[in-house]
């Protein structure tokens, strides 16, 4: 997965574990994520980044709907 411009590999554990941050169900697929954090403030936009491994990921179903959230994509140890 492309990540600011970076191929990053993202595991199949990975991939579960940042949907579940999300308490999203299994139809929603990763399509989009930064680890840059975009906030209007009403005055223009502020880049924030994110702490080393956090990203803002952006989670699609088959309907097209969108879910974004910030997660971590370093599964927990089960």
């Amino acid at each position: 997965m492309l990540i600011d411009g970076q191929f990053i590999a993202i595991s199949e554990a990975q991939y579960d574990h940042a949907r579940k941050q999300l308490e999203l169900p299994s139809d929603f697929h990763l399509v989009e994520a930064t680890a840059l954090l975009h906030h209007d403030t009403g005055n223009g936009i502020a880049h924030i980044p994110l702490p080393a491994g956090f990203v803002v990921a952006a989670f699609e179903d088959r309907q097209g709907h969108r879910r974004y959230g910030v997660v971590t994509l370093t599964p927990q140890p089960q």
